[in-house]
């Protein structure tokens, strides 16, 4: 089965600047498989759309999902670029550990990490990735999900990871109806415990919640700034917002549900 993927997969890597189209025969060449065997691998590919048929007869070349893969690759590249010079501002004003996550399907994926300078702190490792439920700052992606996706969310099995972790549904969906009210989240202890977590949504061009802005760190330190660090994280997860096209003036001036 993991040959037969590694070989199928193979087909995809022939394809080049210099050589966009191919033939079934070609390719069975190309990964020294009989033609058969090739039609078949083709023929899969394609129904995925990793191959599409191009214009000539008899010839294939790559696919238009390969397009969308790229274009979650460049967002991801995009906005840490954009990101990284205010996730260090907001470290530096609110003195704790801030991340970016962007959302990747069911998960939220951890891909810029600025850590705080006190001995204790938290400290998410960047690569990390959290199912949507689990904390303020992948909570606020999937409080502005629709809510058919959201439900087949909280319809599944909900991970704890501490004690405070929320895998109840209905309380879960509460806490989404108040973010979505407030425009932020807040969460304790849910992933790491003794930690506070306060996150809020970057949107783009058209108004779609796609990665959050979180400062996290000891609760008790935390809650004595928290009003200050809600007023920052809000305002330069909005200038972010502005950074990837989001206007405010514009239908797009709310997150999308």
């Amino acid at each position: 089965m993991a040959q037969s993927l590694a070989k199928g997969l193979k087909i995809l890597f022939l394809f080049n600047r210099s050589r966009e189209v191919m033939t079934v025969k070609s390719i069975a060449a190309g990964i020294k498989v009989p033609l058969p065997t090739a039609y078949r691998f083709v023929k899969v590919l394609t129904q995925y759309g990793l191959l599409d048929k191009a214009e000539q007869p008899g010839h294939y070349q790559l696919g238009r999902t390969l397009l969308e893969f790229a274009g979650c690759i460049r967002q991801r590249l995009n906005i840490a670029t954009v990101a990284k010079p205010l996730v260090e501002k907001l470290a530096q004003i609110s003195g704790e550990t801030v991340q970016l996550t962007l959302r990747n399907g069911d998960h939220g994926t951890c891909i810029l990490v600025e850590e705080s300078h006190s001995t204790l702190r938290v400290a998410p490792e960047t690569g990390r990735v959290l199912p949507l439920h689990a904390g303020a700052s992948v909570q606020v992606l999937l409080a502005f999900l629709p809510d058919d996706e959201q439900r087949r969310m909280l319809d599944a099995p909900l991970k704890r990871f501490t004690p405070h972790t929320l895998t109840d549904p209905g309380k879960l969906l509460r806490r989404l109806r108040t973010i979505t009210r407030q425009g932020y989240a807040v969460s304790r202890g849910e992933t790491y415990p003794g930690a506070m977590g306060i996150a809020a949504p970057i949107l783009d061009a058209d108004g779609r919640t796609i990665a959050s802005l979180a400062v996290s760190g000891p609760a008790q330190r935390m809650a004595q700034k928290r009003a200050a660090i809600i007023e920052s994280t809000t305002a330069l997860a909005r200038e972010m917002s502005q950074l990837m096209g989001w206007n405010a003036d514009s239908r797009s001036g709310q997150p999308r549900e």
